[in-house]
């Protein structure tokens, strides 16, 4: 199982919702398989795929391999 970690959420400053969103997701198995063939690529839908998901901009994420 693939994660973004570390999400560094941008929130204009807005505490409130910062508190609410998650620091951690599990990437969805496409962009997962997608991590494994292309790394650099991955990263960039990974990264839209956040953005859209939560309807939030980041400053940035790691990814992790996490055991079930």
């Amino acid at each position: 199982m693939l994660k973004a970690i570390n999400i560094k959420w941008d929130t204009d400053g807005d505490m409130e919702v910062l508190n609410e969103l998650p620091t951690e997701i599990i990437i969805p198995d496409d962009l997962e398989e997608l991590y494994k063939k292309d790394r650099e690529y991955a990263l960039d839908k990974i990264s839209d795929w956040l953005s859209d998901k939560t309807g939030f901009c980041h400053d940035g994420f790691e990814i992790k391999y996490s055991e079930i």
